[in-house]
Protein backbone atom coordinates (compact mmCIF):
# COMPACT_ATOMS: atom_id res chain seq x y z
CA UNK A 1 0.00 0.00 0.00
CA UNK A 2 1.34 3.43 -0.94
CA UNK A 3 2.47 5.69 1.90
CA UNK A 4 0.56 8.47 0.14
CA UNK A 5 -3.10 8.87 1.01
CA UNK A 6 -5.54 9.52 -1.76
CA UNK A 7 -7.54 12.27 -0.08
CA UNK A 8 -9.73 12.97 -3.07
CA UNK A 9 -8.92 16.66 -2.60
CA UNK A 10 -8.40 17.32 -6.29
CA UNK A 11 -5.82 14.54 -6.51
CA UNK A 12 -3.05 16.31 -4.63
CA UNK A 13 -0.89 13.62 -2.98
CA UNK A 14 -0.10 14.03 0.70
CA UNK A 15 1.03 11.83 3.57
CA UNK A 16 -1.13 13.78 6.04
CA UNK A 17 -4.86 14.49 5.56
CA UNK A 18 -5.90 18.05 4.86
CA UNK A 19 -9.64 17.55 4.31
CA UNK A 20 -12.05 19.90 6.07
CA UNK A 21 -12.77 17.52 8.96
CA UNK A 22 -9.06 17.38 9.73
CA UNK A 23 -8.42 21.08 9.25
CA UNK A 24 -11.31 22.46 11.25
CA UNK A 25 -9.97 20.98 14.50
CA UNK A 26 -7.09 23.45 14.31
CA UNK A 27 -9.03 26.44 13.00
CA UNK A 28 -8.21 29.61 14.95
CA UNK A 29 -10.26 32.56 13.69
CA UNK A 30 -10.33 36.09 15.13
CA UNK A 31 -14.02 36.39 14.21
CA UNK A 32 -16.98 34.01 13.86
CA UNK A 33 -17.39 32.33 10.48
CA UNK A 34 -20.64 34.26 10.08
CA UNK A 35 -18.64 37.50 9.84
CA UNK A 36 -16.60 36.12 6.95
CA UNK A 37 -19.78 34.89 5.29
CA UNK A 38 -21.23 38.41 5.50
CA UNK A 39 -18.12 39.71 3.74
CA UNK A 40 -18.63 37.19 0.94
CA UNK A 41 -22.26 38.30 0.64
CA UNK A 42 -21.09 41.88 0.08
CA UNK A 43 -18.94 40.65 -2.80
CA UNK A 44 -21.85 38.68 -4.24
CA UNK A 45 -23.99 41.81 -4.06
CA UNK A 46 -21.25 43.64 -5.96
CA UNK A 47 -21.30 40.84 -8.55
CA UNK A 48 -25.02 41.47 -9.10
CA UNK A 49 -24.45 45.22 -9.43
CA UNK A 50 -21.59 44.76 -11.90
CA UNK A 51 -23.31 41.85 -13.70
CA UNK A 52 -20.29 39.58 -13.40
CA UNK A 53 -20.31 35.81 -12.98
CA UNK A 54 -17.28 35.32 -10.73
CA UNK A 55 -14.74 37.17 -8.62
CA UNK A 56 -11.03 36.39 -8.46
CA UNK A 57 -8.80 37.66 -5.66
CA UNK A 58 -5.09 36.97 -6.07
CA UNK A 59 -2.52 37.49 -3.33
CA UNK A 60 0.79 36.30 -1.97
CA UNK A 61 2.90 36.38 1.19
CA UNK A 62 3.93 39.95 0.42
CA UNK A 63 0.35 41.17 -0.03
CA UNK A 64 -2.17 38.78 1.54
CA UNK A 65 -4.78 41.46 2.29
CA UNK A 66 -7.78 40.00 0.41
CA UNK A 67 -6.81 36.47 1.41
CA UNK A 68 -6.79 37.48 5.08
CA UNK A 69 -9.96 39.54 4.92
CA UNK A 70 -12.11 36.98 3.16
CA UNK A 71 -10.46 33.65 4.05
CA UNK A 72 -8.16 34.16 7.07
CA UNK A 73 -5.28 32.78 5.00
CA UNK A 74 -1.66 33.93 4.83
CA UNK A 75 0.21 31.81 2.27
CA UNK A 76 3.91 31.08 2.12
CA UNK A 77 3.70 32.08 -1.54
CA UNK A 78 0.79 32.62 -3.95
CA UNK A 79 -2.90 31.96 -3.50
CA UNK A 80 -6.25 32.94 -4.99
CA UNK A 81 -9.88 33.01 -3.90
CA UNK A 82 -12.57 32.32 -6.47
CA UNK A 83 -16.14 33.34 -5.67
CA UNK A 84 -18.95 31.96 -7.84
CA UNK A 85 -22.60 32.93 -7.53
CA UNK A 86 -24.61 30.59 -5.32
CA UNK A 87 -21.54 28.48 -4.49
CA UNK A 88 -19.11 28.27 -1.61
CA UNK A 89 -15.82 30.09 -2.31
CA UNK A 90 -12.72 28.15 -3.30
CA UNK A 91 -9.14 28.89 -2.28
CA UNK A 92 -6.22 27.71 -4.42
CA UNK A 93 -2.53 27.88 -3.58
CA UNK A 94 0.75 26.62 -4.97
CA UNK A 95 2.59 27.54 -1.75
CA UNK A 96 2.88 24.00 -0.37
CA UNK A 97 5.94 23.33 1.76
CA UNK A 98 7.49 19.87 1.28
CA UNK A 99 4.26 18.64 -0.27
CA UNK A 100 2.06 18.93 2.82
CA UNK A 101 -0.94 21.29 2.64
CA UNK A 102 -1.94 20.83 6.28
CA UNK A 103 1.26 22.41 7.56
CA UNK A 104 1.36 24.98 4.79
CA UNK A 105 -1.35 27.02 6.58
CA UNK A 106 -4.26 25.01 5.14
CA UNK A 107 -5.57 24.76 8.71
CA UNK A 108 -5.92 28.57 8.93
CA UNK A 109 -8.80 29.11 6.53
CA UNK A 110 -12.51 28.58 7.14
CA UNK A 111 -13.06 27.93 3.43
CA UNK A 112 -13.82 24.22 3.08
CA UNK A 113 -12.89 23.99 -0.61
CA UNK A 114 -9.10 24.21 -0.32
CA UNK A 115 -7.22 23.23 -3.48
CA UNK A 116 -3.45 22.86 -3.42
CA UNK A 117 -1.55 22.64 -6.70
CA UNK A 118 2.04 22.02 -7.69
CA UNK A 119 4.25 25.08 -7.53
CA UNK A 120 4.23 27.22 -10.65
CA UNK A 121 2.22 29.99 -12.24
CA UNK A 122 0.85 27.71 -14.95
CA UNK A 123 -0.41 25.20 -12.38
CA UNK A 124 -2.32 27.77 -10.37
CA UNK A 125 -3.61 29.33 -13.60
CA UNK A 126 -4.95 25.99 -14.82
CA UNK A 127 -6.74 25.37 -11.53
CA UNK A 128 -8.37 28.81 -11.56
CA UNK A 129 -9.47 28.53 -15.18
CA UNK A 130 -10.90 25.06 -14.52
CA UNK A 131 -13.19 26.48 -11.81
CA UNK A 132 -14.24 29.35 -14.05
CA UNK A 133 -15.04 26.98 -16.91
CA UNK A 134 -16.97 24.60 -14.66
CA UNK A 135 -19.24 27.48 -13.69
CA UNK A 136 -19.63 28.74 -17.28
CA UNK A 137 -18.08 32.07 -16.29
CA UNK A 138 -17.98 34.67 -19.05
CA UNK A 139 -16.98 37.67 -16.92
CA UNK A 140 -14.67 37.89 -13.91
CA UNK A 141 -14.21 40.74 -11.48
CA UNK A 142 -10.58 40.81 -10.37
CA UNK A 143 -9.26 42.42 -7.23
CA UNK A 144 -5.73 43.55 -8.05
CA UNK A 145 -5.90 42.97 -11.80
CA UNK A 146 -2.56 44.69 -12.39
CA UNK A 147 -0.86 42.35 -9.89
CA UNK A 148 -1.86 38.95 -11.26
CA UNK A 149 0.90 37.01 -13.04
CA UNK A 150 0.96 37.46 -16.82
CA UNK A 151 0.63 33.71 -17.37
CA UNK A 152 -2.63 33.68 -15.39
CA UNK A 153 -3.89 36.74 -17.24
CA UNK A 154 -3.16 35.20 -20.63
CA UNK A 155 -4.68 31.87 -19.62
CA UNK A 156 -7.96 33.52 -18.62
CA UNK A 157 -8.06 35.77 -21.68
CA UNK A 158 -7.45 32.78 -23.96
CA UNK A 159 -10.76 31.36 -22.78
CA UNK A 160 -12.50 34.55 -23.93
CA UNK A 161 -13.45 35.46 -20.39
CA UNK A 162 -13.89 39.20 -19.84
CA UNK A 163 -11.92 40.72 -16.97
CA UNK A 164 -13.09 43.70 -14.92
CA UNK A 165 -10.90 45.40 -12.33
CA UNK A 166 -12.91 45.73 -9.10
CA UNK A 167 -9.97 46.57 -6.84
CA UNK A 168 -11.42 49.89 -5.69
CA UNK A 169 -14.80 48.36 -4.91
CA UNK A 170 -13.20 45.61 -2.81
CA UNK A 171 -11.02 48.18 -1.06
CA UNK A 172 -14.12 50.18 -0.16
CA UNK A 173 -15.76 47.08 1.32
CA UNK A 174 -12.71 46.60 3.54
CA UNK A 175 -12.43 50.28 4.49
CA UNK A 176 -15.34 50.33 6.96
CA UNK A 177 -14.51 47.97 9.80
CA UNK A 178 -16.93 45.80 11.73
CA UNK A 179 -17.15 46.26 15.50
CA UNK A 180 -15.13 43.04 15.93
CA UNK A 181 -12.40 44.35 13.63
CA UNK A 182 -12.31 47.59 15.62
CA UNK A 183 -11.81 45.65 18.85
CA UNK A 184 -8.93 43.68 17.32
CA UNK A 185 -7.31 46.88 16.05
CA UNK A 186 -7.70 48.47 19.49
CA UNK A 187 -5.96 45.45 21.01
CA UNK A 188 -3.15 45.82 18.48
CA UNK A 189 -3.03 49.55 19.21
CA UNK A 190 -2.33 48.83 22.88
CA UNK A 191 0.39 46.35 21.94
CA UNK A 192 1.97 48.92 19.64
CA UNK A 193 1.92 51.59 22.36
CA UNK A 194 3.66 49.23 24.80
CA UNK A 195 6.30 48.61 22.13
CA UNK A 196 6.73 52.32 21.43
CA UNK A 197 7.17 52.98 25.13
CA UNK A 198 9.85 50.29 25.25
CA UNK A 199 11.63 51.88 22.29
CA UNK A 200 11.65 55.35 23.77
CA UNK A 201 12.71 54.15 27.22
CA UNK A 202 15.64 52.32 25.61
CA UNK A 203 16.91 55.33 23.66
CA UNK A 204 20.04 56.80 25.14
CA UNK A 205 23.59 57.79 24.31
CA UNK A 206 25.59 54.69 23.39
CA UNK A 207 22.56 52.50 22.66
CA UNK A 208 22.54 50.79 19.25
CA UNK A 209 19.64 51.10 16.84
CA UNK A 210 19.22 47.33 16.67
CA UNK A 211 19.14 47.08 20.48
CA UNK A 212 16.18 49.45 20.52
CA UNK A 213 14.47 47.55 17.70
CA UNK A 214 15.04 44.32 19.61
CA UNK A 215 13.23 45.76 22.63
CA UNK A 216 10.33 46.72 20.37
CA UNK A 217 10.00 43.27 18.82
CA UNK A 218 10.28 41.52 22.18
CA UNK A 219 7.48 43.55 23.73
CA UNK A 220 5.16 43.14 20.74
CA UNK A 221 5.38 39.35 20.90
CA UNK A 222 5.17 39.25 24.67
CA UNK A 223 1.99 41.33 24.55
CA UNK A 224 0.27 38.98 22.10
CA UNK A 225 1.20 40.03 18.56
CA UNK A 226 1.84 37.24 16.09
CA UNK A 227 4.54 39.25 14.33
CA UNK A 228 5.58 42.74 13.30
CA UNK A 229 3.40 44.44 10.71
CA UNK A 230 6.61 45.41 8.91
CA UNK A 231 10.31 45.75 9.64
CA UNK A 232 10.67 47.74 12.87
CA UNK A 233 12.46 50.98 11.98
CA UNK A 234 14.87 52.71 14.36
CA UNK A 235 16.84 55.24 12.38
CA UNK A 236 19.22 57.85 13.82
CA UNK A 237 21.64 60.55 12.82
CA UNK A 238 21.85 61.96 9.30
CA UNK A 239 20.55 58.68 7.82
CA UNK A 240 17.28 59.24 9.64
CA UNK A 241 16.47 61.67 6.85
CA UNK A 242 15.91 58.64 4.63
CA UNK A 243 12.93 57.79 6.88
CA UNK A 244 12.59 54.11 5.94
CA UNK A 245 15.62 52.00 6.80
CA UNK A 246 16.55 48.88 8.73
CA UNK A 247 18.10 49.29 12.19
CA UNK A 248 21.88 49.02 12.32
CA UNK A 249 24.55 48.76 15.03
CA UNK A 250 25.05 52.54 14.91
CA UNK A 251 25.30 53.98 18.41
CA UNK A 252 23.05 56.86 19.41
CA UNK A 253 24.84 60.12 20.21
CA UNK A 254 23.79 63.29 22.00
CA UNK A 255 21.62 65.53 19.80
CA UNK A 256 20.42 62.75 17.48
CA UNK A 257 16.95 62.85 16.02
CA UNK A 258 15.83 59.21 16.33
CA UNK A 259 12.97 58.14 14.10
CA UNK A 260 10.88 55.13 15.26
CA UNK A 261 8.28 53.49 13.01
CA UNK A 262 6.66 50.28 14.27
CA UNK A 263 3.54 48.16 13.87
CA UNK A 264 2.13 44.98 15.32
CA UNK A 265 0.38 42.17 13.44
CA UNK A 266 -2.18 39.64 14.63
CA UNK A 267 -4.37 37.43 12.43
CA UNK A 268 -3.09 39.43 9.46
CA UNK A 269 -4.35 42.75 10.89
CA UNK A 270 -1.79 45.53 11.27
CA UNK A 271 -1.12 48.81 13.06
CA UNK A 272 1.37 51.58 12.29
CA UNK A 273 2.81 54.14 14.71
CA UNK A 274 5.73 56.60 14.62
CA UNK A 275 7.48 59.05 16.88
CA UNK A 276 10.60 61.22 16.65
CA UNK A 277 12.83 61.52 19.70
CA UNK A 278 15.64 64.03 20.20
CA UNK A 279 18.40 62.77 22.49
CA UNK A 280 18.91 65.64 24.89
CA UNK A 281 17.31 69.01 24.27
CA UNK A 282 16.36 69.83 20.67
CA UNK A 283 18.31 72.66 19.10
CA UNK A 284 16.46 75.55 17.46
CA UNK A 285 16.58 74.04 13.98
CA UNK A 286 15.24 70.67 15.15
CA UNK A 287 12.54 72.31 17.25
CA UNK A 288 11.36 74.41 14.31
CA UNK A 289 10.78 71.33 12.14
CA UNK A 290 9.22 69.27 14.94
CA UNK A 291 6.85 72.08 15.91
CA UNK A 292 5.55 72.29 12.33
CA UNK A 293 4.68 68.60 12.52
CA UNK A 294 3.14 68.84 15.99
CA UNK A 295 1.01 71.85 15.08
CA UNK A 296 -0.10 70.17 11.85
CA UNK A 297 -1.03 67.01 13.73
CA UNK A 298 -3.04 68.83 16.39
CA UNK A 299 -4.84 71.08 13.91
CA UNK A 300 -5.80 68.37 11.47
CA UNK A 301 -6.66 65.49 13.77
CA UNK A 302 -9.24 67.69 15.48
CA UNK A 303 -11.01 68.19 12.15
CA UNK A 304 -11.74 64.48 11.79
CA UNK A 305 -15.35 63.33 11.95
CA UNK A 306 -17.86 61.35 9.90
CA UNK A 307 -18.92 63.17 6.75
CA UNK A 308 -15.69 65.14 6.32
CA UNK A 309 -14.44 64.57 2.81
CA UNK A 310 -10.94 63.20 2.46
CA UNK A 311 -10.29 65.84 -0.21
CA UNK A 312 -11.23 68.62 2.22
CA UNK A 313 -8.92 67.10 4.83
CA UNK A 314 -6.05 67.14 2.32
CA UNK A 315 -6.87 70.72 1.30
CA UNK A 316 -6.66 71.86 4.92
CA UNK A 317 -3.28 70.14 5.21
CA UNK A 318 -2.03 71.82 2.03
CA UNK A 319 -2.93 75.21 3.51
CA UNK A 320 -0.81 74.44 6.56
CA UNK A 321 2.04 73.30 4.30
CA UNK A 322 1.91 76.64 2.49
CA UNK A 323 2.14 78.43 5.81
CA UNK A 324 5.27 76.40 6.56
CA UNK A 325 7.07 77.24 3.31
CA UNK A 326 9.63 79.20 5.30
CA UNK A 327 10.87 75.81 6.56
CA UNK A 328 10.83 74.18 3.13
CA UNK A 329 12.89 76.98 1.60
CA UNK A 330 15.71 76.28 4.05
CA UNK A 331 16.25 72.82 2.58
CA UNK A 332 15.97 73.16 -1.21
CA UNK A 333 15.62 69.84 -3.06
CA UNK A 334 16.14 67.73 0.06
CA UNK A 335 12.91 68.02 2.08
CA UNK A 336 9.56 66.28 1.84
CA UNK A 337 6.84 67.99 3.86
CA UNK A 338 3.54 66.12 3.91
CA UNK A 339 1.04 67.10 6.58
CA UNK A 340 -1.84 65.15 5.01
CA UNK A 341 -0.18 61.74 4.77
CA UNK A 342 -2.57 58.97 5.84
CA UNK A 343 -3.32 55.40 4.88
CA UNK A 344 -5.60 52.57 6.07
CA UNK A 345 -4.76 50.03 8.71
CA UNK A 346 -6.25 46.56 8.95
CA UNK A 347 -5.35 43.76 6.57
CA UNK A 348 -3.56 46.27 4.35
CA UNK A 349 -1.72 49.59 4.62
CA UNK A 350 -2.93 50.64 1.15
CA UNK A 351 -6.36 51.63 -0.13
CA UNK A 352 -9.10 53.78 1.45
CA UNK A 353 -8.82 56.24 3.09
CA UNK A 354 -5.48 57.63 1.89
CA UNK A 355 -3.82 60.39 -0.10
CA UNK A 356 -3.83 58.07 -3.09
CA UNK A 357 -7.59 57.39 -3.01
CA UNK A 358 -9.14 60.52 -1.52
CA UNK A 359 -12.50 60.66 -3.30
CA UNK A 360 -14.53 59.54 -0.27
CA UNK A 361 -16.01 60.87 2.95
CA UNK A 362 -14.82 59.61 6.31
CA UNK A 363 -17.31 57.15 7.81
CA UNK A 364 -17.85 55.71 11.25
CA UNK A 365 -15.55 52.69 11.85
CA UNK A 366 -12.97 53.70 9.26
CA UNK A 367 -9.51 53.10 10.74
CA UNK A 368 -6.34 54.64 9.38
CA UNK A 369 -2.86 55.85 10.24
CA UNK A 370 -2.31 59.61 10.15
CA UNK A 371 1.34 60.64 9.88
CA UNK A 372 2.21 64.29 9.17
CA UNK A 373 5.90 64.25 8.37
CA UNK A 374 8.96 66.11 7.24
CA UNK A 375 12.01 64.12 6.22
CA UNK A 376 15.15 65.96 5.24
CA UNK A 377 18.24 64.38 3.72
CA UNK A 378 21.33 64.66 5.93
CA UNK A 379 19.21 66.05 8.77
CA UNK A 380 16.51 63.72 10.04
CA UNK A 381 12.83 62.82 10.06
CA UNK A 382 10.13 64.55 12.07
CA UNK A 383 6.95 62.49 12.34
CA UNK A 384 4.01 61.93 14.63
CA UNK A 385 1.94 58.95 13.51
CA UNK A 386 -1.08 57.50 15.23
CA UNK A 387 -3.85 55.09 14.31
CA UNK A 388 -7.26 56.71 14.30
CA UNK A 389 -10.80 55.37 14.47
CA UNK A 390 -13.64 57.50 13.11
CA UNK A 391 -16.43 57.33 15.67
CA UNK A 392 -20.10 58.30 15.50
CA UNK A 393 -19.39 61.90 16.50
CA UNK A 394 -15.68 62.35 15.93
CA UNK A 395 -12.55 60.27 16.30
CA UNK A 396 -10.56 58.15 18.75
CA UNK A 397 -6.80 57.66 18.88
CA UNK A 398 -6.18 53.92 19.26
CA UNK A 399 -2.42 54.38 19.79
CA UNK A 400 -2.52 57.04 22.54
CA UNK A 401 0.96 58.01 23.72
CA UNK A 402 2.97 61.18 24.39
CA UNK A 403 3.50 63.18 21.20
CA UNK A 404 6.44 65.37 22.17
CA UNK A 405 9.85 63.81 22.82
CA UNK A 406 12.17 66.72 22.16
Amino acid sequence: MSIFLDLMNHEYPSRIPYDWETRKKYLDLPFPITEYQERIKKVQKLMDEKQIDSVLMFGDSGNPSDLVYFANFIPFGRAAIVIIKNKSPTIITDAILHGEPINSHAWMTWLEDFRPVNRGTLEIARAIVQILEESNTRSVGVSGLSDIPSALYEKIKSKRINLLDISLEISLIKSVKSDREVELLKELGKITVYAMQAAIENIGVGKKENEIAGAVNKVMLEQGAHDRAFLSIVNSGAKAGLKHSYPTNRKIIQGDMVYIDIGAMKFGYMTDMSRTVVVGKANQEQKEILDVIYNGYMTLVNKLKPGLSDKKFIELAKQLEQEAQYVVKKYPKRIFLGLSVHHPIGTTLFGFPSNEFSDINFQENMCFAFEPMAHILDFGTAVIEDDILITRNGYQIITPYDLIHW
